[in-house]
C-alpha cells in the first residue's frame, strides 16, 4: 500500500484487540477478532484498488511508456484469513483465541510500517534502477534488435519492405479484474462478519445473572426476612403486613443513583418519614447514603427513584426470580408482592 498512515491504524486495532483479550477473555474471541482483520482485509483493498486503477479513463493523461503492470495483492489473502479466523472461532469457543489472530497481525503491520518510514527516509535516487531496454524476442524464440521509429520511417519512405509479425494476445481488462475480485470479495466478508455479529446477539445457555435463578423454597424465607442472592444481583423480601405486605418481592441491590451495590443494615436506626417515628433495619446504600424500606421504597438520599424489581414467579412453593426482567422502582414497590 505505501500508505504511512494505514499501518499505524492497524497496528493500534491489534494491540487494543490484544489488551481486551487479556483483560476480558470471551468465548469466540477469535471469531471477533477475526471480523476486525476482514474490515481491515477490505479496507486496504479498497485503497490498493483506487491507487492501482487510477483516475478514470476520461481524465488520464496520455503515457508515452506504457505502465507497469502492478504487482500480487496481499490483501485477498489477509480477507481470506478472517473468514477462515471467523468459521475457526464459531467451531472453537477458545478464550483465548483472539490473542492467535491478534498478535500475528500487530507484528505485520509493525513490519509494514517499518519499511514505509524506510522507504521515506531512502535519499531520492536510490529506489529506481536505471532502466535497460531487453531485446524483444517473437513467438518463435528469435531475437529481435530494437529499431527506432524514426528509422522504420526512413526504410519505409526509401521503398524498404518491412514485415511485422502480430502476435495475439489475450487482453484482461485491469479495471474489470479488479471490480470482480472486490465485489467477490466484499459480498464474502460482509457474510463473515454477520455470521460474527449474529454469534455474538444470539443467546445461548444464559446462566447466573439476566436469566431465571431458582431462589428455593417459600419456607425457607420466614416473613420479614431479607436474603441476598449473590448469583441473581438481588434482595430476596418477604414482606409482613406492617411492611405493606404480605409476600415476596425481588429488589434489585444496584443502588438507582449511580450505582452502588445496597445492602441491608438491620442495625441501622432511621425515622420513618411515613410514621416520624425511629425504626432499626433500612436498606441503606454506602455510596451516597440513599436510605430504603423493606419494600424498597426510597426514603431519603440523591436517589432518583425507589430500588428497581425483578419478576418473581411462585410455582409449587419454589420460587423462581427472572433476573432479566427489570422493572423501574416506585413508591408503591409492596404492591406488587407476589403471596405463596
Amino acid at each position: 500500500m505505501g500508505r504511512l498512515s494505514l499501518w499505524p491504524a492497524i497496528l493500534g486495532i491489534a494491540l487494543a484487540i490484544i489488551l481486551v483479550a487479556l483483560i476480558e477473555p470471551v468465548e469466540h474471541s477469535m471469531a471477533y477478532a477475526s471480523g476486525a482483520v476482514i474490515l481491515i482485509g477490505l479496507l486496504g483493498w479498497v485503497l490498493e484498488a483506487r491507487a492501482v486503477a487510477g483516475p478514470p479513463p476520461e481524465v488520464e493523461p496520455e503515457h508515452e511508456e506504457e505502465e507497469e503492470a502492478p504487482g500480487p495483492s496481499y490483501w485477498p489473502i489477509v480477507l481470506a484469513l478472517g473468514i477462515v479466523g471467523i468459521a475457526a472461532g464459531l467451531v472453537y469457543e477458545f478464550t483465548e483465541g483472539a490473542l492467535v489472530v491478534a498478535v500475528p497481525l500487530a507484528l505485520w503491520s509493525g513490519a509494514a510500517w517499518s519499511n514505509v518510514l524506510k522507504a521515506e527516509m531512502m535519499p531520492e535516487g536510490e529506489e529506481e534502477a536505471e532502466y535497460q531496454p531487453r531485446p524483444l524476442v517473437t513467438s518463435g524464440g528469435r531475437v529481435l534488435m530494437p529499431v527506432e521509429p524514426n528509422v522504420l520511417a526512413t526504410q519505409a519512405a526509401g521503398g524498404a519492405a518491412i514485415a511485422l509479425e502480430r502476435v495475439e494476445q489475450a487482453e484482461i481488462s485491469r479495471r474489470g479484474l479488479l471490480r470482480i475480485t472486490f465485489w467477490t470479495g466484499l459480498g464474502a466478508g460482509l457474510l463473515a462478519f454477520a455470521g460474527t455479529l449474529v454469534d455474538f446477539l444470539y443467546p445461548r445457555g444464559i446462566t447466573g445473572f439476566g436469566s431465571v435463578i431458582a431462589a428455593g423454597g417459600v419456607e425457607e424465607f420466614p416473613p420479614g426476612t431479607k436474603t441476598e442472592v449473590n448469583e441473581g444481583k438481588f434482595w430476596l423480601v418477604n414482606l409482613t403486613e406492617e411492611q405493606g405486605g404480605p409476600g415476596f418481592l425481588a429488589l434489585w441491590w444496584k443502588c438507582p443513583h449511580l450505582g452502588c451495590t445496597v445492602p441491608w443494615r438491620d442495625n441501622f436506626s432511621f425515622v420513618d418519614p411515613a410514621t416520624g417515628v425511629g425504626k432499626q433495619g433500612w436498606f441503606r446504600c454506602p455510596c451516597h447514603g440513599s436510605t430504603y424500606n423493606d419494600a424498597g421504597v426510597r426514603v431519603f438520599g440523591p436517589a432518583p427513584r425507589s430500588m428497581d424489581r425483578m419478576e418473581i414467579t411462585i410455582e409449587d412453593g419454589r420460587i423462581s426470580v427472572n433476573t432479566g426482567s427489570i422493572s423501574r422502582g416506585t413508591e408503591d414497590n409492596a404492591s406488587f408482592a407476589v403471596q405463596a
